[in-house]
Parts: structure tokens; C-alpha cells; sequence
């Protein structure tokens, strides 16, 4: 009991210290709507903003897709943190003490076994990255950075390394410090000896990067998480990334956003690049509007945490064909996350390196300023390969289709598409339609509502009582008293009211307090109601509002107990108990 009510206290200190729109700002554009902030949500697609904030309740919700919470919740989803490691971020932050109970055994050790990884990839990162700086068997290493325009100032800012040739460099550095094999292993630092050639000595385990620049990966809140390496000289594979780890999850991480993130806020615009050193020549230059993917494919929620921080983003492209299949592949990404996409092309043989070394800043912007819009590029690309006669339009439409099949659930952006580019192509709309028709099409099964979502769903009058009632909660006693318990139908209803009765005098004074006891999908549905309430109900209109709701209330008490009298009057009469009949019909005689 006593580690519960420690629990509760830090985190009740901590949500009262923390600035919610601060930290969510930090990710998400704010704008003031009202008492509330409102932006474009982290978690959905979306061109119109309908994500608030309200920092007064410390608590947030988007009314497109329905996540909500407070800071803490805010937290482990953007960052995909669990409760413990949001809880001592903040507590850092906010220079709040945490004490060993307040967490619960597992939580402790979930905990552990995270910041343990993340410790074991800082230490690695630093043990790279000294001996790039320091040794004499790196000299090679840092020769091929000087040669590709790496001065120290960006070896530093990146933390930049080298893992030397050698199969159990790491693994006898970690052993030194007496950092476990198994723990580097998880973390995708080490291989596990069976996967080795025979007759290396690494007793059990062996580095997984060996003779590589290092690239420590960040994630969003400045933790090395994972790592990239490039072979020095030949070898396969050239560039080579850490596995998917319990921190480290390259479908979420772009690699320099964490330390580019305020210059492309600034810009709001970002350039994505194919690779690292693509990325590192453009800082370099001082271009830091500038992330790139971890060797892996552009994926929607990459560019939907982009959309937290730019307007749009500028692919680059090297100037052959690669770059039409890649653009193919990203227009439904961009659109599905509806970020802005362009594309800029660099002329034949030119990398972003190269580019950047012979034209200058100057000169890439100049470029990027020029760049096409994501479906023009395609589309131009098409016709330049297939051309403008019978065979070639019905190549273009071909390759259209998958895109076209793509936003099959956002149809007026759908309509829209088919009605510029079968106007570009010289037909009619319905000549596209039927021609895409004919193309086969993955068909993709709705997703399905779990059971706890399905429960925590309120009827349209109930959810503009319990806002009202979430805004004035001393009014509850007397809502209670007309028959409240009674009236609502749904079950997230009458769990919303088991969660204020519980609170009792909390609710009333602190009704944001609620978000602490409210669980799963009940959360989102808290905090939707804690910002609603301000917007449905103006003060100056609160004993107005009281009053039509008690009316409603009442009103379908009555209706409610007529209609129990109904059946009952009924059940007598088909019995034939005539006694009980005239007694049913003189209570119904009295409730009108």
C-alpha cells in the first residue's frame, strides 16, 4: 500500500511540474485555439489540424484517430517508451527523486533491461569513437573521412567511429568493464558464436562490426540506440546496421533527426537522402535540413514523425532509374502520411557528395528550390520511358494503378488524382477508371476493433453529460440523485462513473487526476472528455447547461421506467392478474 501511494505521489509531483505543451511541442507544431492548443497529429494522418492540447488539464487528444492521455501517455507513444522509462525521463527532467519502490518489481526490471541497452550502445559508441580519434591502427579510417570532407567538428557532432578488424575488439573491451556478452548480444553489438567461422577467439561471441566507420543511431531523445557501419575498403555487406532490438526499431529512426531536428523546424522543409555519408557531406557544408533513411525502404511512419517537424520533404535522387522506382514506392507513403513530397534530381553522375563539392550550397538549393511535386516527377518520369501513344498511355495507366489503388479509402484525393492525370494522358476520367479497373488490386482487410476499444465508446447524449460533468464535477451529487446510475447504457458509461465514484472529492477538484486510474482505451476517452468540456460548456453558461441536461435526464428516466411498466403491464395482462394490471396502470397514470 505504502509503494502504491509513493507511486501516486511522484507521479502526481511530476505531471504538476511538467509542461505538456512544452514537451509535446517539442515534436509537434502548436498552435492557441482558445484555452486549448491544437496541431497536426503525431499519431494519424491528417491536413487539417485535429489534435489538442490543453495545458491547464495536462492532458492531450486527437479527435481524428482518437489517442489521448497525459504526459506520460504522450510519451510512450511517441517514443515508443514503456511507463518506467517515460516516468524517470520526466523525473530527470524535472529533477524529481525517484525511490526504489516506486516502481513495481517488473516495472523495475523492464526498466533495467532497457536502460541497460542503451548503456552497453553509449559505451560502445564511445569506445568506437576514441578509438578512431586515438589509435594508430584507425589512421586509415581517418584518412577515407578527411578524402570524403569530414572535418572534426562533424566526427564530433555525429560521434563518428571505427571498429577495428578484429573479431573481439568490443568483446574484450565490454569484458574489461565487465559488461555481460549476453547484453551486448540483445543489443546487436556482439553474434553469438555459432554464427561465426570456426577459430576466432571470442569466446562464445564475436563483434558484429568489424573493420567499419561507425555510425551511432539516435532516437528522438538523444540515446544511442543502434548503430550503422560501412566497410573500409572491399567487402560485403557494404553498409551494415545494427538488428531490430527492444530499443531499436529502424522503421521509426531517420538517421541526423535528432540532431537536425531544430534546423529543418526551422526550415519546415527536410531533404531525405539515400545514405549516411550522403547526409554527412550535406552537414558538412552546413546543410542541416537533412535526414536519411537506416539502408532500409522510406516507410509512412517515418514521414509522419517528419510531419511533426516540416511542412514538406524534398527527395534527392541520383539521377538514374533507381530513382523513378523509388519515387513509384513513396507517392502512396507521402500520401498516406499526407506529408508534401517533391522530388529534386541531380544531374547523371552525381551523388549528393559530389554535388555538393563541385556547386556549393548554394548551388543544392538551387536545386531543391526547382524540385517537382512527388506525382509530377512520376508521371513526367512515365512518359519520358513510354511515351504518349496508344501502347505507351496503357503502360503509364499500368503503372499508375497500384497508386491509384492506394487511395482507394481517401476518395476525393482519389478523384482528384484521376482527374489531372487523365487529363494529362488525353482521356476521359471514365476511361482511366474502367482502364484501372481491369488492373489486379491487393485487396486489404479493414482493421479490427478490439473489444476494449469497442468498450470505451459512449452514446452522443452521454458523452456531452459526463463533458459537462468532467468540467463541473460538483454537480455529480445531484446528477446522481436523478437517477444518473440508471439512465446511461453503455459500459464505458458506467465504468467512467465506477472511476469518478472512486475518485470522490478528487474528481471534483482535480477531474484530470482521472487519467491515473483510467486504463487502455479509457485513457484517450478521459482526456477527449477533460478538453471538450471547456469547449461545449462556457462557463457563463453552466447553470443553463446543468439545467438541459437534468431535463435530459429526467426525461429518460421517465421513459425508462415507462417503458419497464410497459412490460410489466403487459406480463399481467397476459397472466390475467387483473389486480396487479389496474395497480401497473395507475403508477403509468401518475409518471405522465
Amino acid at each position: 500500500m505504502a509503494a502504491e501511494q509513493t507511486r501516486q505521489e511522484v507521479v502526481r509531483r511530476i505531471k504538476e511540474a511538467a509542461d505538456i505543451a512544452e514537451i509535446i511541442g517539442e515534436h509537434v507544431s502548436l498552435q492557441r485555439s482558445g484555452a486549448n492548443l491544437k496541431g497536426l497529429c503525431p499519431f494519424h494522418a491528417e491536413k487539417t489540424p485535429s489534435f489538442m492540447v490543453s495545458p491547464d488539464r495536462g492532458s492531450f487528444h486527437c479527435f481524428g484517430c482518437g489517442e489521448g492521455g497525459d504526459v506520460f501517455s504522450f510519451l510512450m507513444l511517441y517514443h515508443r517508451l514503456s511507463f518506467p522509462e517515460a516516468l524517470r525521463q520526466l523525473a530527470d527532467r524535472y529533477r524529481i527523486p525517484l525511490a526504489e519502490n516506486t516502481l513495481t518489481p517488473q516495472q523495475q526490471e523492464e526498466a533495467r533491461r532497457r536502460e541497460n541497452l542503451y548503456a552497453v550502445n553509449a559505451r560502445a559508441a564511445e569506445l568506437y569513437h576514441h578509438y578512431l580519434l586515438h589509435s594508430p591502427a584507425a589512421a586509415a579510417a581517418r584518412d577515407y573521412l578527411a578524402q570524403r570532407g569530414m572535418a572534426g567538428e562533424i566526427i564530433q557532432r555525429f560521434q563518428l567511429g571505427f571498429a577495428p578488424d578484429s573479431w573481439d575488439f568490443l568483446f574484450n573491451q565490454l569484458k574489461k568493464e565487465r559488461l555481460s556478452p549476453e547484453l551486448a548480444a540483445e543489443a546487436g553489438l556482439l553474434a553469438a558464436k555459432k554464427n561465426a567461422p570456426d577459430g576466432h577467439s571470442a569466446r562464445g561471441y564475436y563483434d558484429r562490426f568489424r573493420n567499419r566507420i561507425i555510425f551511432p543511431i539516435t532516437d528522438l531523445t538523444g540515446r544511442v540506440c543502434g548503430f550503422g557501419g560501412r566497410i573500409l575498403g572491399q567487402g560485403e555487406p557494404k553498409y551494415l546496421n545494427t538488428p531490430e532490438t527492444p530499443v531499436f526499431d529502424k522503421s521509426r529512426i531517420l538517421f541526423g533527426l535528432y540532431q537536425h531536428r531544430e534546423a529543418i523546424r526551422k526550415a519546415k522543409s527536410c531533404l531525405l537522402v539515400e545514405g549516411n555519408f550522403d547526409l554527412l557531406a550535406l552537414a558538412a557544408h552546413e546543410i542541416s535540413e537533412v535526414v536519411a533513411p537506416l539502408g532500409t525502404a522510406l516507410t509512412t511512419e517515418h514521414l509522419r514523425i517528419l510531419r511533426g517537424y516540416a511542412d514538406e520533404a524534398v527527395l534527392l535522387f541520383d539521377g538514374d532509374a533507381a530513382g523513378l522506382k523509388a519515387a513509384m514506392r513513396a507517392i502512396p507513403l507521402f500520401l498516406a502520411a499526407k506529408l508534401t513530397g517533391r522530388v529534386a534530381m541531380l544531374p547523371e553522375g552525381h551523388d549528393p557528395d559530389t554535388f555538393v563539392r563541385h556547386h556549393g550550397p548554394d548551388g543544392l538549393r538551387q536545386l531543391t528550390v526547382a524540385a517537382v511535386s512527388l506525382p509530377e516527377f512520376v508521371f513526367t518520369e512515365l512518359v519520358a520511358r513510354h511515351g504518349l501513344g496508344v501502347d505507351g498511355k496503357n503502360r503509364i495507366i499500368e503503372e499508375l494503378a497500384p497508386i491509384v489503388h492506394s487511395l482507394d479509402d481517401q476518395m476525393l484525393l482519389r478523384t482528384r488524382f484521376i482527374a489531372h492525370f487523365s487529363e494529362r494522358l488525353g482521356i476521359s476520367g471514365d476511361q482511366f477508371c474502367q482502364s484501372i479497373a481491369r488492373r489486379p488490386q491487393v485487396r486489404r482487410q479493414p482493421p479490427e476493433e478490439g473489444d476494449q476499444e469497442a468498450t470505451a465508446r459512449l452514446e452522443a447524449n452521454e458523452e456531452k453529460l459526463f463533458a459537462f460533468l468532467f468540467l463541473h464535477g460538483s454537480h455529480l451529487p445531484d446528477f446522481m440523485e436523478a437517477g444518473l446510475q440508471e439512465v446511461i447504457t453503455s459500459p464505458a458509461a458506467h465504468r467512467l462513473l465506477e472511476l469518478m465514484l472512486e475518485a470522490g472529492n478528487d474528481f471534483v477538484r482535480t477531474p484530470e487526476n482521472l487519467l491515473n486510474l483510467a486504463e487502455g482505451s479509457f485513457k484517450p476517452l478521459v482526456a477527449r472528455l477533460l478538453i471538450q468540456g471547456g469547449t461545449f460548456y462556457p462557463d457563463e453558461h453552466r447553470e443553463e447547461s446543468s439545467q438541459q441536461l437534468m431535463q435530459w435526464l429526467k426525461r429518460n428516466q421517465r421513459k425508462k421506467t415507462a417503458d419497464q411498466l410497459n412490460r410489466e403491464i403487459n406480463a399481467a395482462y397476459q397472466s390475467g392478474d387483473q389486480q396487479r394490471l389496474l395497480e401497473l396502470m395507475q403508477q403509468k397514470q401518475a409518471l405522465q
